[in-house]
């Protein structure tokens, strides 16, 4: 984020909010919890653009379909609803707060 006045927004919370509450492509089923760090940076580019969103004050709808649309057009989950984009954002905005 290119803001003087923007935090410094810690990735790895990021990630972790993106995996308990988004994982769109479910990569992170029991099975591979061990190897997350073989693809723990799949959703670093759209949780920080969803970060930096919400910080420059888009409201948290915008920033959901955001989110809705990198599922269904970029990442090609059609079927996908926003119950699981809905809470990132919430998440991450809850996060911001205590910056």
């Amino acid at each position: 984020m290119t803001n003087s006045n923007a935090p410094n927004i810690e990735l790895s919370v990021l990630r972790d909010i993106g995996w308990e509450y988004w994982d769109p492509i479910g990569l992170l089923d029991e099975e591979s919890i061990a190897e997350k760090t073989n693809f723990d940076s799949e959703y670093d580019n759209y949780l920080m653009q969803a970060a930096s969103m919400l910080w420059c004050g888009k409201p948290q709808n915008a920033v959901v379909e955001y989110l809705v649309d990198i599922e269904q057009n970029y990442i090609e989950m059609p079927n996908r609803g926003s119950d699981a984009a809905i809470l990132t954002v919430a998440k991450i905005s809850d996060y911001l707060k205590t910056l």
